[in-house]
């Protein structure tokens, strides 16, 4: 049987799977890399303005040097080539030159820049554009504690700079190194404004402790809270009306104001951060630097977002028929609803950012304010941001002494539309109700109330009643202080802290069908999570001899974090009006808090050795110690060693087109302890569910939460790395190939214990999980022109996870069953399995083998006793992703595409599991599929691989075109761009849901996921 490919509403047929995306993917490589090759070939990059003369006449030439951003640069060389005379441009990026021949070159030279040669060819005026250097060699990436040249790097660190950022940047930044960095895999758990985002790198090591990677911003290593997902409020009936949607913690950062994002991926570079970086680091690097000459910028962008493409449910007429033909009782009000036009809408969004930068020699700023407004295409969601940031730098003491500071506020409002994705059958919410409602039924009666009927119970529309609300303000601040005591010694400390007040406010009206049978039901939650950091280090830089340099780094860090939380939830109010101003008003059904904190202390170190530039030698060592374990536990030790050689540099590639060549080896330990506070001691909690009788009253009783565990320790990841960067015509083609190999040991695991017991669940450490991969990365330079411009990157990754072991004298059991389904399918329980010899993240369920006579499933039964076995019947985790990004530049315009996608990943279409089967249930809609499948009327829904569908895709994310307008007329404007933009263009996939990209409750679980938008903006970017 075909499979239908979703193309921007057209089908195409498809015999293999994900074939159409390898084959297009194929021809793009093809291209691309020929065209490379052939225009790397080509000898000499002269670089002229296309006109010639033979006169000998002089004249007087005069000019502004600006980079590729607009800005004007203090310092380059102006030389006529051929002779010693110059000048350089002043601190306005002007210069000019006097007698200068009609024929003559002028030679731009600058620093981390590309030379620039152009024939003055009777000009008086020429405006020059200095590049940043090709891929450059000497690029500056961070490497924790410090900065690196990327030549002299030793570990696998990928980068992407501001250069590269897309137009119209997202809400949070991990969005955008979606397809940018091979070995690094981003998912949106939806299409919601400011939706989390689920970030592996190299693949998933644990199970139950944390896989994210540790962020460190300006220095700062983070952790964020959770509040804006902490309550889920029940209404009668079963019900959960309130969003289960995750918000992105990193929405507090302002993608306008990252400078660059470095990503730290094997052991050899992320053990410096020790028992945090099994999962990798991802640094953030805010711009702190202002120019010499003040200047204020001006960024922003509206745009317009819709769903692309409704689910195919049934019309009003093919309901009609489809309820006649089956001799079912229907209502039918006489109306032609499209419930999902009802219930999604055009939204507008807006961004604005403003910033100011100046300095001198020994000081500088740069201060920014944001403002972005995101409608969500679903009725009633939304989020409003407001970010401002202020970092500056100032030398005293004869330069000796620098401080920096960095200091960012960010206000969030949210607005969250009812969607669950753990409702039952009775259970309702905007989005379920949208599809299921029958097309025959009115929005309003005719008194312009909401229509309503009995088996339903609540109109799609009404949601948008239910309210939701979430304020986070965040201070994120920290100052540094370097002073160099010697030439080559350094010292440093740096100060932080971190302040994130959440509250989120939800109220179900006592007038709306949800909440009138309990008198209505509001909510309050406030979440505090702050933190404090001291480090300090000293930084050892010198040359030992005329062919050795040692760089070393010996310091001490101590992080203290803190939670605490207040929620009451109370129904049977005298009235809602009030909302949740009143909680008093109403009957109080909970009224709980916590505090806790958590702290760890550190000391590491780090040696970088270089001999004759060729051969370098990193060590790093790390020794923690956290409050989360106890005993002989308490702290942990995280060693790296890594090697590289610059082959580029040795003499027989002296003269070759080999610009860069060098061999990497790495091997390393990191740790993860992300798990709950102080679960090596017991600890006691209250729970209404024990109670005992004080004076004829129940009192809640106090008893142990868990079993203590003096064992408990950190799970650690060993990591080999090996990795070959090169470069081939003066860097015209560069890339990377990485293959790694990761093993972690003593996973933290949360189980259920044997009953009776008074506490449900314990912790230990068990098993060990397995990934290994290969990262291919490659940039060219297609066609480097004087007008017209083509830089080309494509990146590839695999990633095979195994589960290798799990039982231990702790922990008895040969699998782990997880994850359960969700709305009315039958046999939902325990989708998933962690097994060795599978991965993690395997469905295990029925496998499906089509309808008997009477139109009922069948199932393989291999031993032949009547019962369907149960096997392995999809894998969450893609077999390889990829990313191909395009950017263009014809004189004053420029483009650029960005594609990315995953092939060979599974994911269960729970919505359409439950809306798939022909319906006798009075009101309820069906997919279009249903009618056609062959089911029988007397089929229930089941789990099985009938739902379990390919969830590879390719997606063309962005597609933007700008037109850099020429102001050299008008004194008060330096730069002046317009472009548009659109993003989620195109998706060719064979998955039959909204998107194929989806997150819901767990990974490779799409139920009720609300849909990513497609969005066209148009934008200007403004320097004065």
């Amino acid at each position: 049987m075909k499979k239908n490919i979703s193309f921007s509403g057209c089908n195409i047929s498809a015999k293999k799977r994900a074939s159409g995306i390898m084959k297009f993917m194929a021809l793009l490589f093809v291209i691309s890399m020929c065209s490379i090759v052939s225009a790397a070939s080509e000898k000499g990059s002269l670089k002229t303005d296309g006109s010639s003369t033979t006169t000998q006449e002089s004249k007087e030439v005069r000019g502004i040097v600006t980079d590729e951003s607009g800005e004007a640069i203090p310092g380059v060389n102006v030389i006529i080539k051929g002779t010693t005379e110059g000048t350089i441009t002043d601190i306005n990026g002007e210069y000019l030159l006097s007698n200068v021949p009609n024929d003559a070159v002028l030679l731009f030279s600058f620093v981390g820049m590309e030379s620039q040669e152009v024939v003055v060819g009777g000009k008086s005026i020429l405006n020059i554009i200095l590049k940043s250097s090709a891929i450059g060699l000497d690029e500056i990436v961070a490497i924790g504690y410090g900065t690196a040249n990327r030549k002299e790097v030793t570990g696998s660190i990928a980068s992407v700079k501001s250069d590269n950022f897309a137009d119209a940047l997202p809400m949070a930044p991990d969005q955008i190194l979606q397809g940018k960095v091979a070995g690094v895999n981003i998912v949106q758990a939806s299409g919601s404004p400011g939706a989390a985002s689920t970030v592996r790198i190299r693949g998933s090591s644990s199970i139950s402790a944390g896989n994210d990677p540790l962020y460190v911003v300006d220095g700062v290593p983070m952790q964020f809270g959770s509040a804006n997902n902490s309550v889920s409020l029940g209404a009668s009936g079963g019900t959960t009306p309130l969003s289960s949607d995750v918000s992105n913690p990193l929405n507090i950062i302002n993608p306008s104001d990252i400078e660059s994002i470095d990503i730290l991926k094997d052991a050899s570079a992320t053990a410096i951060y020790g028992s945090r970086g099994a999962n990798g680091v991802i640094i953030i690097t805010t711009k702190n630097k202002g120019r010499s000459n003040e200047f204020v910028s001006y960024d922003g962008f509206m745009g317009i977002s819709y769903v692309p493409e409704n689910l195919p449910f049934l019309s009003a007429s093919e309901y009609r028929k489809f309820a006649e033909d089956n001799d079912l009782a229907y209502p039918d009000e006489g109306a032609n609803t499209n419930w999902q036009d009802q219930i999604f809408r055009t939204a507008i969004t807006q961004n604005h950012n403003l910033s100011m930068a100046g300095g001198s020699e020994n000081s500088n700023f740069r201060a920014s304010f944001g403002y972005s407004d995101e409608e969500g295409v679903i009725l009633s969601s939304g989020l409003t941001k407001y970010t401002s940031r202020l970092n500056g730098m100032h030398k005293a003491l004869e330069g000796k002494l620098q401080i920096d500071i960095n200091m960012s506020y960010s206000h969030i409002d949210e607005d969250k539309t009812p969607i669950s994705s753990s409702i039952g059958n009775e259970g309702g919410n905007i989005l379920k109700d949208g599809l299921r409602w029958a097309p025959t039924l009115p929005v309003y009666n005719e008194d312009g109330s909401y229509y309503q009927i009995g088996e339903l119970r609540i109109n799609p529309v009404s949601w948008v009643e239910v309210l939701d609300e979430t304020k986070t303000d965040v201070f994120l601040g920290n100052i540094s202080f370097g002073y160099d005591i010697f030439d080559f010694l350094k010292y440093n400390l740096d100060l932080g802290v971190s302040n994130e007040y959440t509250n989120r406010y939800t109220c179900i009206p006592d007038t709306h069908p949800a909440g009138e049978t309990e008198g209505g039901r509001a909510s309050i939650s406030k979440f505090q999570n702050s933190s404090v950091i001291a480090e300090t280090n000293f930084t050892f830089d010198k040359d030992i001899s005329d062919h050795s340099h040692i760089t070393a780094l010996v310091g001490y860090s101590y992080q203290r974090f803190q939670n605490e939380n207040t929620y009451t939830q109370a129904n049977q109010f005298v009235s809602t009006v009030t909302k949740w101003n009143l909680m008093q008003s109403g009957t109080i059904l909970a009224n709980t808090s916590f505090k806790e904190a958590n702290r760890l202390a550190s000391y590491y170190g780090r040696i970088n050795y270089k001999l004759k530039n060729k051969y370098l030698l990193t060590f790093t060592l790390r020794r923690d110690g956290s409050s989360k374990f106890g005993g002989n536990n308490k702290w942990g030790t995280f060693p790296s060693a890594a090697l590289a050689w610059n082959i580029a540099d040795e003499e027989f590639l002296t003269g070759t087109q080999v610009s860069n060549l060098k061999l990497r080896l790495g091997l390393g330990v990191t740790g993860n302890q992300e798990i709950p506070n102080y679960l090596y001691m017991e600890q006691l909690g209250i729970t209404g569910s024990s109670t005992y009788y004080l004076n004829g009253s129940a009192v809640p009783a106090v008893l142990p939460t868990n079993y203590a565990n003096e064992d408990l320790q950190w799970e650690e990841t060993k990591q080999t790395n090996i990795g070959v960067d090169f470069g081939f015509f003066a860097e015209r083609i560069s890339g990377s190939i990485d293959y790694y190999s990761k093993r972690t040991t003593d996973l933290l695991l949360s189980f259920s214990t044997a009953a009776p017991s008074v506490v449900s669940t314990q912790w230990a450490n068990v098993g060990e999980v397995t990934n290994k991969g290969i990262e291919v990365n490659l940039s060219g330079v297609v066609v480097d022109g004087s007008d017209f411009t083509w830089r080309t990157n494509i990146n590839f990754a695999t990633n095979k996870n195994n589960v290798e072991s799990l039982s231990n004298e702790t922990f008895k059991r040969d699998e782990i069953r997880t994850t359960n389904g969700s709305g009315v399918v039958a046999n939902n329980n325990n989708i998933k399995i962690i097994i060795p010899g599978e991965p993690l993240g395997t469905f295990i369920g029925r496998k499906f083998t089509g309808l008997d006579e009477n139109g009922m499933e069948t199932y393989l039964d291999g031993d032949g006793d009547g019962t369907a076995d149960e096997v392995v019947i999809g894998h969450v985790d893609p077999d390889f992703t990829f990313g191909f990004n395009n950017n263009f530049k014809y004189k004053n315009f420029d483009a650029a595409i960005n594609i990315r996608g995953v092939v060979g990943n599974d994911i269960y279409n729970n919505t359409e599991a439950e809306f798939s089967y022909p319906s006798t249930a009075p009101g309820v809609n069906v997919l279009r599929s249903a009618l056609t499948s062959g089911t029988s009327m007397d089929q229930t829904s089941e789990f099985s691989s009938r739902w379990i569908q390919d969830g590879s895709y390719l997606r063309v994310d962005n597609v933007s075109i700008g037109y850099t307008i020429d102001v050299s007329k008008i004194d008060f404007i330096k730069k002046a761009r317009v472009y548009v933009s659109g993003k989620n263009l195109l998706v060719i996939t064979n998955y039959s849901g909204f998107d194929p990209e989806v997150n819901t409750r767990s990974s490779g679980i799409d139920y009720l996921s609300y849909p990513r938008p497609r969005t066209f903006m148009v934008g200007a970017s403004l320097s004065f």
